[in-house]
């Protein structure tokens, strides 16, 4: 679940940066991205120490 939420978040992204990202548009994707990968990366830290 989290791998296609992950590549879906990049397919959006990817999107935004095509478009040249325009000023704070892109300074609000870039931090969205940054936020959900820590929270993945917590996610996923927690399960292996299961």
């Amino acid at each position: 679940m989290a791998m296609a939420y992950a590549v879906s978040m990049m397919g959006y992204n990817y999107g935004w940066s095509m478009m040249g990202g325009a000023g704070t548009f892109g300074v609000i994707t870039w931090l969205v991205v940054l936020v959900d990968l820590i929270l993945v990366g917590i996610w996923l830290w927690q399960q292996i120490r299961k």
